[in-house]
């Protein structure tokens, strides 16, 4: 196995960007980042043991090589813009 001590997180790449972290934006991310790196190397990201995000503990976070922060970046945008789009949405004019 690489030196994987270089590779980022969604959660990692959010916090570079300042965005929080929230479950749902990375819990949407990350499957289509996990399919991304699957279709580059054949096999699913490995996981690394980390600190959990909000609150005390552990858990297992598939790490991605530095050079698919621009991917992992991209899906994050993509997210952000639909937040705001459905954010500014007024639901009581539809």
């Amino acid at each position: 196995m690489p030196d994987t001590s270089s590779w980022i997180t969604v959660i990692d790449v959010c916090r570079a960007m300042k965005i929080e972290p929230t479950p749902d934006l990375t819990w949407s991310v990350g499957p289509i980042v996990r399919t991304h790196y699957e279709g580059l190397y054949g096999a699913p990201p490995p996981k690394v043991l980390r600190q959990k995000t909000g609150g005390g503990g552990s858990h297992c976070f598939a790490i991605y090589p530095p050079e698919m922060r621009r991917v992992i970046e991209s899906e994050i945008r993509k997210r952000q813009v639909e937040a705001e789009r459905q954010a500014s949405f007024d639901w009581g004019m539809a």
